[in-house]
């Protein structure tokens, strides 16, 4: 058997371009792997299964770990297949890549499992047909991520960042989210270069500075949710914001111990949220 972690991600910055004649969107974002996980188990089998052992999730070939574990075997040549379980504590929907950090920890697994000796290289690449966020989510860390998510540079992750994450009680579909972005004439000014300045002098104020997302402007005056969760959040007087097209934010405190209270006072306050304690990580 073959345990492995499939680490959530935040977007520090996102920046969105132009449509592309096959429907994709070209991106600047940098993101980096926090410590809020699901963990997954593999053994070989003679066909591919799925079972959900914890937390909620689609199954079948609705979950994008089957489409990988089909992938990998298929690329191969591997004739067996796989049981899988899954224990989900990534809110879904969220904009932090839950499903495709455990397709790329299904992709980690197999190679493991069978023994295949591919590099993570590889295997983020063999990820790009199963997502945009799969090839970082296959090498974890922090990277800045151009083309649809594929092109990745890595950084040096700044692990231990205390992080309180929050999600409001709403979803967003990523098309929609698109469609509202693209209807808009101006959008923020690209910070992700700021952004790996900051991370690489470790500098706190910098990093704060830098954070940005263009989802914010489109989605917010639209979604009620959204927009009110932005307005509390404002009220802790922290930085924050919102990951990936939404619907998560994290929220940065001072420290760990700040971070537990205002974890408690927000939980007190919005009963149906998800929120939790989290902290950047490295690979």
């Amino acid at each position: 058997m073959i345990t492995e972690t499939a680490q959530a991600k935040i977007n520090l910055t996102l920046s969105v371009g132009e449509k592309r004649s096959d429907g994709y969107h070209t991106i600047d974002s940098v993101m980096h792997s926090i410590s809020l996980r699901d963990f997954i188990t593999l053994e070989r089998a003679e066909n591919i299964s799925l079972s959900i052992v914890e937390g909620a999730a689609p199954a079948g070939r609705d979950n994008l770990m089957v489409k990988a574990a089909e992938l990998f075997l298929r690329e191969k040549g591997i004739s067996g297949g796989v049981r899988m379980t899954l224990a989900k504590h990534i809110p879904s929907e969220a904009g932090m890549g839950g499903g495709s950090s455990d397709a790329a920890a299904v992709l980690r697994g197999l190679a493991r499992l069978y023994g295949t000796g591919d590099s993570l290289k590889t295997l983020a690449a063999m990820g790009k047909a199963l997502g945009a966020d799969v090839p970082f989510c296959v090498l974890g860390g922090a990277c800045r991520c151009e083309g649809i998510g594929e092109v990745l540079t890595p950084l040096a992750p700044w692990p231990g960042i205390p992080l309180v994450i929050v999600r409001p009680e709403t979803s967003v579909s990523t098309g929609e989210a698109y469609r509202l972005l693209d209807g808009r004439k101006e959008r923020p000014g690209d910070r992700t270069k700021d952004c790996m300045k900051a991370l690489a002098a470790r500098d706190r104020e910098g990093l704060y500075r830098s954070l940005s997302n263009d989802f914010e402007d489109a989605l917010f005056p639209k979604n009620k949710v959204l927009g009110e969760a932005s307005s509390f959040l404002h009220t802790l007087d922290r930085p924050f914001l919102m990951t990936g097209s939404g619907s998560a934010f994290f929220l940065f405190p001072k420290d760990g111990e700040e971070g537990k209270t205002l974890a408690e006072t927000i939980k007190k306050s919005h009963l149906s949220w998800f929120v939790e304690t989290a902290e950047t990580m490295g690979i």
